[in-house]
């Protein structure tokens, strides 16, 4: 039972994460577009020596950098409570809030401060809260030893909803305010499992403040179709695809189609706000 609800979870979970042709990209990319990659292929490619877990994890943060930004002005900062201007043809998702990168690697890849892992430790050098570049590493050198994958999600690479803990991201349940500690203790249990199973945690993704579907802070103004929006239901009759910005009740709802969820009695989500439920 537990081999089958994690893989239909990775199924679910694995498409929020989209890519763009690298700028990292070397002879052993060009072999392998990751664009479309399923968990087969990403680890057909991997033992076909064409692809690394370090390389998969640089796709995608490629893929990050060039679409995952905010398409709206906020004069007042970002709590404030003055006027939300769009950016005209901003093409950016915003779907992602928290990077799991180290300070260095962060900044070295462009990536601002307001993606850090943690606001309440600018340090972040904890050498038992690895980051997902040394996650991957410790993969590949696993690999390069055995000849064997670590795990069944080798090489995958997730990003979860801000609501559910991450004992080395902050969990913020979307809001912007400030903590005095914003990283839980633990994970929670589904994220326990996935880690387990060889997936690598690139990201926290976006969603409206504790879960609610009408907020203004920043990390929860969504852009989709590349219009600011503070959920990404339809709206005039248009139906927006995004991801990672919202459940998939949510986006089903407002867009007639059929989704696809994991009970909470299959995987135990742990702690989580109160107001919110397990859904994807």
């Amino acid at each position: 039972m537990y081999d089958f609800a994690i893989m239909n979870l990775t199924k679910a979970i694995v498409g929020i994460l989209f890519v763009l042709t690298p700028t990292l990209a070397s002879g052993q990319t060009a072999k392998f577009r990751i664009e479309e990659a399923t968990i087969e292929s990403i680890q057909a490619a991997i033992l076909r020596g064409e692809l690394t877990s370090t390389r998969a994890v640089q796709l995608y943060l490629n893929r990050i950098k060039a679409y995952n930004g905010t398409c709206v002005n906020q004069p007042d900062g970002i709590s404030g409570s003055g006027p939300i201007a769009p950016i005209k043809n901003a093409r950016q998702l915003n779907a992602l809030m928290t990077l799991n990168l180290r300070p260095p690697k962060r900044e070295a890849l462009g990536f601002d401060r307001r993606k850090a892992r943690s606001m309440t430790d600018p340090r972040d050098n904890d050498p038992a809260m690895p980051d997902a570049l040394e996650v991957a590493a410790q993969q590949d050198a696993y690999f390069a030893s055995t000849g064997k994958l670590i795990g069944p999600l080798h090489g995958v690479v997730f990003s979860i909803k801000d609501q559910y803990d991450t004992f080395d991201m902050r969990t913020t349940g979307g809001m912007d305010a400030p903590y005095a500690n914003d990283r839980p203790p633990d994970d929670a249990t589904f994220v326990k499992r996935l880690r387990e199973a060889g997936a690598i945690i690139v990201a926290k993704a976006n969603l409206g403040e504790m879960g609610t579907p009408n907020s203004r802070s920043g990390p929860s103004t969504i852009c989709v179709d590349w219009e600011p929006r503070s959920s990404i239901q339809g709206r005039n009759g248009r139906c927006f695809r995004a991801a990672s910005t919202d459940s998939l009740r949510s986006i089903a709802t407002g867009c007639s189609l059929n989704s696809f969820r994991i009970s909470s009695r299959w995987i135990p989500a742990g702690n989580q706000p109160p107001t919110t439920s397990l859904c994807w």
